[in-house]
């Protein structure tokens, strides 16, 4: 037998027996005028082969999965199109399934399990939509500008394992839930905004030795942390743009991505003591330069560097600036070129999880203290992995969460303009059971930095353990829209939103993307258990506090309960109920 991998499209129309029933003559006709005068010209502009046809159904062979994708977003278009100009009763509506995988070749046709799943997903499609397996979204998800709708895992008839899988349809044919929230963590694609919007992409570390990454990685995330404090421009969060790092990509792509109107891109040369920036500001519509700037200095220079940088494209977009903003633009977190060296090798340890690198990273921000006692942001940044020690019990010193709140309270003393020590301090104080400081230290946070997109989803996780998970959706949006290529976090606290809002069958589409973003978070299987217990779904709470024991194998209902910051105890009863039914001990 011979055996290859092909990208299946299975497509079939809906209601075609009803329809055969009531006007047999007509619908026949209008099925064959569908496959000539559409399906088969958009087929072979896209390299595809029909190998099958049955009745209303058709199976086609690609060798290029995005070639099947674009092929049925075509057809479903065309589709569209051809129903407005004709009368209802001769709409045919079609259902699109898409599989990557092994088939069996015999003689022209094909068989195998890539084709049987390929059917099956087409069964789970919407009318006038494409149901795609994982496999085929993994490979299409950077290619293509569709907005894919997770849809979890399915079981399906005849196939031993869930599949997991992604639907689309035409923006008509988007469903929104009454309050405004999509029914999706990617139900739509992000909109450019009215004002300037920008994303800051990883600068490209020229300097011939790797261990200077963290330089080049540091100028970025500073170019971004300056940019954000204006009110007047979107820019895009540090996680949504690092996704693009050591990436060959097309801008224009990337605008549309991201949902911004300029890039910034450049590279960074570090030989000795001496500095070299290089930058460009990209308009996404049509890849024009604004401007190519290039700054030469001494390492103790780079602050001034990047306050050029910065000027340059405040300049260039003629963004307005308060005078608050304008003090905040040129304030420098230290002067010391030392301590900012250590602080940008602890920020990068600081972005990694595990035990190790959190007490590396409080080492060498320690250091860089050491270097610059009222270097606060260091001080701020070290009082949250002090936190995270706390929390994860990676540091059982007692008062542990007292020393974090105190550094942090430090900082912004030092500081008071200091963003995301205030954010800190509120993500703190709700761990702390002050909700209503932490409130405080949020809104004082998103009024210094109103692009600060961990800001916008800390002030929501608040909202929700305080009881009022309603108020919380705005944060979320907005902290999902400035990162568009959303953190798994950011995925799990929009499902704890929905579970307690009782919106479970949402709550799952956000858990099940957090799961296959992050398989091995503890917290995604606990709200998981959770929604699906809340829906009478037994066995599958089960499953999900089987995952959860694996994780964390001494959890009992108690210990999680009790380190949630629930105000209410109707939502923390609602998780201990759904724990304990999940089959975990008391």
């Amino acid at each position: 037998m011979e055996r290859r991998l092909a990208a299946i499209l299975a497509a079939d129309v809906v209601g075609y027996s009803r329809m055969i029933r009531e006007d047999e003559e007509g619908t026949i006709a209008a099925l064959r005028e569908l496959r000539s005068d559409l399906l088969s010209p958009i087929v072979k502009k896209y390299r595809g082969r029909i190998f099958k046809t049955m009745g209303d159904g058709v199976l086609i062979e690609f060798a290029s999965v995005v070639d099947a994708v674009l092929c049925g977003r075509d057809f479903q278009i065309g589709v569209a199109e051809r129903n407005a100009g004709q009368t209802h009763k001769r709409h045919l509506e079609v259902r699109i399934g898409i599989n990557l995988g092994d088939v069996v070749v015999d003689g022209t046709d094909i068989q195998g399990d890539g084709v049987n799943v390929a059917a099956r997903l087409e069964g789970l499609s919407e009318p006038g939509g494409i149901c795609i397996a994982q496999a085929v979204y993994e490979q299409v998800r950077d290619r293509v500008t569709l907005a894919f709708v997770d849809g979890g895992n399915q079981q399906v008839k005849n196939i031993d394992r869930p599949i997991g899988i992604w639907r689309w349809s035409p923006p008509s044919n988007k469903k929104v839930a009454p309050t405004g929230v999509p029914v999706s963590p990617r139900a739509t694609a992000p909109q450019t905004p009215n004002n300037p919007s920008i994303a800051v992409l990883p600068f490209d570390n020229m300097s011939g030795d790797p261990e200077q990454e963290y330089f080049a990685d540091g100028m970025t995330e500073d170019l971004i942390t300056d940019l954000s404090k204006l009110s007047g421009l979107l820019v895009i969060g540090r996680n949504s743009s690092f996704v693009y790092k050591n990436r060959a990509v097309d801008l224009r792509q990337v605008g549309k991505e991201l949902g911004v109107h300029y890039v910034l891109e450049g590279s960074v040369r570090k030989a000795g003591n001496r500095v070299r920036v290089n930058a460009q500001l990209i308009e996404t519509s049509d890849g024009n330069h604004i401007w190519a700037n290039r700054q030469d200095g001494f390492l103790e220079d780079v602050f001034d560097l990047q306050d050029k940088i910065t000027q340059d494209i405040v300049d260039a977009l003629r963004v307005k600036l308060s005078a608050g903003e304008t003090a905040r633009l040129a304030s420098t977190y230290t002067n010391n070129p030392d301590a900012h060296n250590w602080f940008m090798q602890g920020r990068i340890r600081y972005r990694e999880p595990g035990p190790q690198a959190n007490a590396e990273a409080q080492e060498m921000l320690t250091k860089a203290l050491a270097d610059d006692p009222r270097f606060a942001l260091a001080l701020a940044v070290r009082s949250y992995l002090k936190f995270h020690a706390w929390f994860f019990k990676w540091n059982s010193k007692p008062g542990a969460l007292s020393e974090a709140l105190s550094e942090a309270e430090t900082a912004v003393s030092i500081d008071p303009d200091l963003a995301a020590g205030h954010a800190f301090l509120g993500w703190m104080h709700m761990w702390g059971e002050g909700m209503d400081r932490a409130m405080s230290e949020h809104e004082k946070a998103l009024e210094l930095d109103p692009n600060y997109a961990d800001g916008h989803l800390w002030k929501a996780s608040t909202l929700i353990y305080r009881g009022t998970p309603e108020l919380a959706i705005e944060s979320m949006d907005r902290a999902m829209r400035l990162e568009p290529h959303t953190p798994p976090i950011y995925l799990l606290n929009y499902g704890h939103l929905l579970l307690q809002m009782d919106r479970y069958d949402e709550a799952l589409s956000y858990l099940n993307a957090a799961i296959r973003k992050a398989p091995k978070f503890p917290m995604n299987y606990i709200f998981l258990a959770v929604t699906k217990a809340s829906q009478g779904d037994v066995a599958a709470a089960q499953a999900a506090g089987k995952q959860l024991m694996d994780l964390l194998p001494t959890a009992t209902v108690s210990s999680l309960t009790s380190q949630l910051p629930y105000s209410q105890e109707e939502h923390s009863a609602k998780v201990s109920d759904g724990l304990l039914e999940a089959g975990l001990p008391p």
